[in-house]
């Protein structure tokens, strides 16, 4: 969860700075392309956060379940003598 928040802020800054008339004047020397591939990188790890934190839900296996071990009580004998 706080990957995802991080990352998205980190498109809406990107964003903000690719859009945004104010912040054009902070990014003027940096290429426009190079902010474009940023985004797009940002994006893709998004993507694949979401996507293996989806399958980490998924794989959880639960064993709660399982008894592996049944003992009989020490108590109760079945003696027929």
């Amino acid at each position: 969860m706080k990957t995802s928040i991080v990352l998205l802020a980190l498109i809406v800054l990107n964003t903000s700075a690719l859009l945004s008339e104010p912040l054009a004047v902070l990014v003027k020397g940096i290429n426009p392309w190079l902010l474009v591939a940023f985004e797009i990188v940002l994006l893709l790890i998004l993507y694949i956060n979401n996507q293996l934190k989806g399958l980490h839900e998924i794989s959880k296996i639960d064993l709660s379940g399982i008894e592996l071990f049944v003992i009989k009580p020490k108590g109760k004998t079945d003696s027929k003598s």
